[in-house]
């Protein structure tokens, strides 16, 4: 089934704050709303569902008015919503009951790439204060997907600004139904003899919400339950399997057939990168919606051809067809695309939201994603690693995979000369070499805002206060090259700081540590998203300069990261030599809090302290 949500999507949010403020889990008594929440859903014999909500509000705090300011439930065309009752309660006693006046249906707005038929409902309550309690009825007729067989329904139970005071939910199915839970020890579940009902129902009030938390954070475990009538992918996702192949097994249209003839011969790799920049160049990524709801339903080879556009199921399935006419061995895979991925308790529809191809290349798995606006061979886009993957053999099979993390590379590699002056300037030159998520960062600016903007981001880069800098680099496109060089020439009006007729040098390499030394002392809970693993390699040399202190090496060893410090002098002056290897993605809160990390903490911050130092010129 379409993933469900038994939680209210509130029309406002929490604004983020920033690093530097205190963090922590919100105290009940500050929550805005509270909610009493019964929803009673019926899974019928045509995988359909029927579903009562009665969700009662009280408002707390002045936010508690504008988060209820509007409710929406938008839904597909295929659905339908019916209000049965609704109205506000005033401290006074008094009740205004919701008038059809206050109740509109419309057509939803269009997702983001993409064009649809939903609609979209809305109720806006009057007269709102602190102390009303608004109650309204719904009932919602769930259509089937096409092609669906097996029910999924999640209910998640993920930080938000309600306060619920209880929470009952029942679902019954004419078939037996399993389920499975991730920290809901704040319930109880209950299923029938027959195993045809499950019933749960919150013990006590829960309130889980978290403020000033970073903005690269998340919390990442919440209460969780899903409910399915089979823990088989095959189960849920045969059924698509079969459709795909049948759709791969047509001839391919007229112009992907060309391009498939003109690779002919090329090694693999090559070719690979030719079709996927076929595919970029000659369609846009659109999700059309209009004609039909076709859920994980891709359109025919020809279709797509003729439409040059497609969402992320037509244009993996143009590739796998491409590749395979190739010689190529590729597969379809169903996938959560996002950069963070919860495990699946159990398989289905609401487990993944995303299409991309598994290819034997040279011996090694690619995951392609023809939907973005590049292509970096021999890589996993972050929002693609670290999650389990659903891929749907030409044999009709349907095989769990776990989709790794990407090793560290070399991300960045600079070699800067900075030859200082008497009065704290300096002269810059700095050659770097660029690869990985920096250089599709550097692309995907230049695509949407121009190299000229690239290029002053890159300026703002090269020292306290950047003078008359230049960017020498050959333009950016869709195939990222396995090493992108960057040549900047700048001055800095205040390279050093004079002191007493001495200099001092600051590399500022201390913040990244200092950082996490504040997430443990304001209570921060959230778990920190770092990207991609990756290597950056640095080497500096201070033309002129005479180091005060002796030679330094240093170093830190951790599972999360490593370091490698060194400064010696030579016949130009001093040089730095700095490494960073990080080996994670995320950070946990059990992480950071820890002691060893907090010994990497003081190594690291230890060994960039070193570096900041005294100077003669």
């Amino acid at each position: 089934m379409r993933p469900t949500v038994s939680r209210l999507a509130l029309a406002a949010a929490l604004a983020c704050a920033s690093q530097a403020a205190s963090a922590s889990r919100q105290p009940l008594a500050e929550a805005p709303l509270a909610l009493q929440s019964s929803i009673r859903c019926q899974h019928n014999a045509d995988n359909s569902l029927d579903c009562t909500t009665r969700n009662q509000f009280t408002i707390l705090k002045p936010a508690g008015k504008d988060y209820l300011s509007r409710i929406d439930f938008t839904y597909p065309d295929t659905d339908t919503l019916e209000v049965l009752d609704g109205e506000v309660r005033q401290q006074d006693g008094r009740v205004i009951r919701l008038d059809k006046s206050q109740v509109e249906t419309r057509a939803a707005p269009n997702p983001y790439a993409g064009v649809s038929r939903d609609k979209q409902t809305w109720l806006a309550f009057p007269e709102l204060a602190v102390g009303s309690v608004v109650r309204y009825e719904v009932r919602h007729h769930i259509a089937a997907p096409p092609l669906s067989r097996e029910l999924l329904y999640r209910l998640d139970f993920d930080p938000e600004p309600v306060r619920y005071d209880s929470y009952r939910f029942e679902l019954s199915s004419p078939r037996p139904l399993l389920w499975r839970s991730e920290a809901m020890e704040g319930f109880r579940i209950h299923a029938a003899a027959d195993g045809k009902a499950i019933t749960v129902e919150q013990q006590g009030t829960r309130y889980l919400n978290f403020t000033n938390e970073w903005n690269n954070a998340a919390i990442r475990r919440w209460p969780r339950l899903s409910i399915a009538t089979s823990d088989s992918p095959q189960q849920h996702f045969g059924v698509y399997a079969e459709r795909y192949n049948q759709i791969l097994a047509a001839p391919l249209p007229p112009a992907a057939a060309a391009e498939v003839a003109r690779q002919q011969g090329k090694p693999a790799a090559e070719q690979v990168a030719a079709f996927m920049q076929h595919i970029n160049s000659r369609y846009r990524y659109l999700n059309d919606q209009r004609l039909a709801e076709r859920g994980l339903v891709p359109f025919t080879l020809a279709e797509i051809e003729q439409h040059g556009y497609g969402d992320c199921k037509d244009l993996a399935t143009l590739l796998t067809a491409m590749l395979r006419r190739a010689g190529i061995v590729a597969e379809p895979v169903l996938v959560f695309r996002g950069n963070f991925a919860p495990a699946p308790l159990l398989p289905g529809l609401g487990t993944v939201n995303h299409m991309i191809v598994r290819a034997a290349v040279d011996g090694k798995t690619e995951w392609l994603d023809p939907t973005n606006p590049f292509f970096a061979a021999d890589r996993i886009m972050p929002d693609l690693q670290e999650r389990i993957a659903y891929r749907i053999g030409a044999d009709g099979q349907v095989r769990a995979d776990n989709i790794p993390l990407q090793a560290p590379t070399v991300s960045s590699r600079v070699r800067r000369m900075e030859t200082l002056r008497r009065d704290g300037s300096a002269d810059i030159v700095s050659d770097s070499e660029l690869s990985g998520w920096p250089l599709i960062e550097l692309t995907m600016q230049d695509r949407y805002q121009g190299s000229s903007s690239s290029d002053q981001s890159i300026c703002r880069g090269v020292g306290s206060q950047p003078l008359n800098c230049k960017v020498e680099r050959a333009a950016t496109g869709f195939l990222q090259p396995e090493r992108y060089p960057v040549r900047i020439a700048s001055q800095d009006a205040r390279a050093v700081e004079k002191i007493s007729g001495l200099y001092l040098y600051d590399p500022q390499l201390e913040s990244r540590w200092n950082d996490f030394d504040s997430y443990r002392g304001n209570d921060n809970q959230a778990d920190v998203y770092l990207g991609d693993p990756e290597i950056q390699e640095r080497t500096v040399t201070l033309k002129g300069a005479k180091a005060i202190q002796p030679p330094l090496s240093c170093h830190a060893r951790s599972r999360w990261f490593d370091l490698d410090l060194s400064q010696r002098a030579d016949a130009g002056g001093i040089r730095y030599q700095y490494r960073l290897s990080r080996k994670v993605r995320w950070l946990s809160h059990d992480d950071i809090v820890s002691q060893e990390f907090a010994e990497l903490s003081r190594q690291a911050r230890g060994c960039a302290t070193q570096v900041r130092q005294i100077l003669k010129l």
